[in-house]
């Protein structure tokens, strides 16, 4: 009798657990399907012209602003988040960049600009894309750039464009230089027994091929390309900075700096941290009591949809570790 009525609870609870977990796995599965939808709908709103950056107040002061902008990642162009499920706070749009700079020159509040940077660089196109984006604001207003942990090769590209830059005495900079990286996977293809068939219209057309070695030819191509490239940077330095051509190449041998060697080196204009670039900033435009105001793209709960769903990107992690997987020509500090 006592058995039969134990059993009986049993089942009972065993039905009562089956309804609830359904009930609560259909709720994550309904709230799942929700961030996707409303987070893919975010990304396209995101790409229109007409989406502002949110503002944070860092400090309250009179009406003139100084606007602070955080970018940190490699620079990629646009293409690069066409996937709604590509979201991530670690790369630097040129685009949304570009966007966000422009709204920032034409407002007559904003004084000055200070760009706080955190990047290993990125794609040549987009590097000399925000490199001449910031010349353009120069023009108007001081634009001062504060270096992070890194700021290398194409981050240091777009840094030369301003007025000022202040870096950490540890930060990592310079990699002046440009680098394009083609596998060659032969021997992989002989071990597991793959073998290529190309048909092509001219000599060159599968150049960087990866089942078979990189001719004479083809090295003579690159490295006319690499050398164009490299020639940019240069000018981009000497221009935007004032430096001599000839020290700027001495300088630009690939070579990382600290932050004190590229102090001593001229690369960068003083020591100290994001509060330093802010009082440049406010030297350099001549307002007294400005207000301090972060500028950041959408807000929270755009930043929430984003956040989830990167989580629900397959092997989100890898690509974060691997944000430029195509194969090109990168202004990008390669350790």
């Amino acid at each position: 009798m006592i058995l039969s009525k134990t059993m009986a609870i049993l089942k009972i609870l065993f039905k009562g657990w089956v309804i609830v977990t359904s009930v609560v796995g259909s709720f994550i599965l309904m709230l799942t399907l929700l961030i996707v939808i409303v987070a893919m709908s975010a990304s396209s709103q995101s790409t229109e012209a007409s989406s502002k950056p949110s503002q944070n107040i860092l400090t309250q002061g009179g009406d003139d602003v100084i606007a602070v902008i955080d970018l940190s990642g490699p620079i990629v162009d646009e293409e690069t988040s066409s996937d709604p499920l590509s979201f991530s706070s670690n790369v630097i749009s040129s685009r949304q960049v570009k966007s966000v700079l422009k709204d920032l020159k034409e407002d007559d509040k904003v004084k000055a600009i200070v760009i706080r940077l955190n990047s290993p660089g990125g794609g040549v196109v987009a590097s000399d894309e925000l490199y001449r984006s910031i010349l353009s604001v120069k023009e108007k207003k001081p634009v001062v750039f504060s270096f992070g942990d890194v700021a290398a090769s194409g981050g240091y590209y777009i840094a030369a464009a301003g007025n000022k830059i202040v870096a950490n005495p540890a930060t990592i900079t310079g990699s002046i230089g440009v680098i394009a990286q083609f596998p060659e996977l032969t021997g992989l293809y002989e071990k597991v027994g793959v073998k290529m068939t190309t048909f092509k219209s001219g000599e060159f057309k599968d150049i960087g091929s990866t089942d078979r070695p990189v001719t004479e030819s083809e090295t003579q191509i690159m490295q006319s390309i690499i050398t164009d490239s490299y020639d940019q940077f240069i000018s981009a330095i000497v221009n935007g900075r004032n430096m001599d051509e000839a020290n700027v190449r001495q300088l630009a041998d690939g070579r990382i700096y600290s932050g004190i060697q590229a102090k001593q080196n001229g690369l960068i204009d003083e020591l100290g941290t994001v509060e330093t670039a802010i009082e440049i900033a406010k030297e350099l435009s001549k307002v007294e009591d400005p207000s301090v105001i972060e500028y950041s793209e959408g807000g929270f709960w755009e930043s929430l949809l984003q956040s989830q769903a990167q989580r629900l990107q397959p092997f989100s992690a890898l690509n974060q570790l691997l944000p430029l997987q195509k194969s090109g020509v990168y202004y990008l500090m390669s350790i």
